[in-house]
């Protein structure tokens, strides 16, 4: 996963929350969820832009956070 994004590990843990959100069907899991997803968010893209800043041959086509779209 990480061919394709710099921050595979937080879309893995946004996935996960997601899926907990989902399967408890609660409204602090899916507060929690909502929270991880814009907490990580930002984080991963500010990491993908630091690596584009700090490696010149790091790839222009990885995305930051989702596979082909962010």
């Amino acid at each position: 996963m990480f061919e394709y994004v710099s921050g595979a590990n937080f879309l893995g843990e946004i996935i996960e929350w997601t899926g907990y959100a989902i399967a408890s069907r609660s409204l602090p899991a899916i507060a929690f969820a909502i929270f991880t997803a814009c907490n990580i968010g930002p984080r991963a893209i500010h990491h993908h832009q630091w690596y584009l800043n700090k490696f010149q041959d790091y790839p222009k086509e990885r995305k930051a956070l989702i596979p082909f779209l962010l």
